[in-house]
């Protein structure tokens, strides 16, 4: 009984002890994504990676320069449950876009005219989400994105990358701050999503 009670206590002595035990965080930034992937996510940024790096040329885009208006808003709860105010139609001049953004910070990217439809399409079009794609971001004056977009004459959903800089941003400049004094460019189809 004595050996019973002595292998029990050593059992969740050992079983508790590694619930307890501490791991160090791993916060560093992967250099780059290789194969095999865990995936789809991981996949689809791998594909974003070789696309920055093969297709990849400086561009200059101007800021729309016409009237902006927020033609359509809806109210929505945030991840802390805290009511924020989302646009879902955005009108350029003539041209009305229906967006729906996960992330309503990035909503700026079209309030200050940095992303506006002649630069994605001549015809009507809905953007599904714009993610920001953090891990292609080694310095803090540039920022890479992933828009999803839905064209009309395309069954599948048109994945487009872009690329926005802004010379005066640190590693303690927000996001909106980052959008309003920033430029376009970069910004190319990459691929369909089936």
């Amino acid at each position: 009984m004595e050996k019973l009670t002595l292998i029990l206590i050593l059992i969740l002595s050992v079983g508790c002890s590694s619930k307890t035990k501490t791991e160090k965080a791993i916060t560093e930034q992967v250099s780059e994504l290789k194969p095999p992937f865990k995936n789809q996510g991981e996949q689809e940024d791998f594909w974003a990676q070789e696309f920055f790096k093969d297709e990849y040329e400086k561009q200059k885009h101007i800021k729309f320069n016409g009237e902006i208006k927020i033609v359509n808003e809806y109210k929505s709860l945030d991840e802390h449950g805290n009511f924020i105010t989302n646009a879902n139609e955005i009108s350029f001049g003539n041209r009305v876009v229906e967006i729906n953004l996960n992330d309503n910070k990035l909503r700026s990217i079209f309030e200050n005219g940095i992303l506006y439809p002649d630069l994605i399409s001549e015809k009507y079009f809905k953007i599904w989400d714009l993610e920001e794609l953090s891990f292609l971001n080694k310095s803090p004056k540039i920022k890479r994105f992933r828009i999803f977009v839905n064209m009309p004459e395309r069954i599948y959903t048109q994945i487009i990358l872009l690329e926005l800089k802004n010379e005066s941003a640190d590693n303690q400049t927000s996001m909106s701050e980052f959008v309003e004094n920033s430029e376009l460019t970069f910004i190319k189809e990459a691929w369909l999503m089936m």
